[in-house]
């Protein structure tokens, strides 16, 4: 009971115009900062958005680099299976 006739006998902001003033420069605080906080990581989501960007065109560039280096190997794989034959036909020619 004496928690709640202590909470009714509290001033409240709207009978006490000092403490109303205080809590809006107390919630303008807070909002402000809220604020610069929200613009941080709104800067901080484009960035790190254009190194997304960046790192998807890095990889296209990257898979297709690696396409080219195994179509490569592939044919020198079949040059070097067709010098053996040509090398077992001359030798057989012989």
């Amino acid at each position: 009971m004496d928690s709640q006739r202590g909470f009714y006998e509290m001033e409240s902001p709207a009978e006490n115009p000092s403490k109303a003033v205080e809590y809006l420069a107390e919630l303008n605080k807070i909002i402000e900062t809220q604020q610069g906080l929200l613009e941080k990581q709104r800067v901080r989501i484009e960035e790190l958005e254009l190194q997304v960007t960046d790192l998807c065109k890095e990889n296209v560039c990257l898979k297709d680099q690696h396409q080219r280096h195994l179509a490569t190997c592939r044919l020198q794989q079949g040059n070097h299976s067709a010098l053996v034959a040509i090398k077992e036909n001359a030798a057989q020619e012989k």
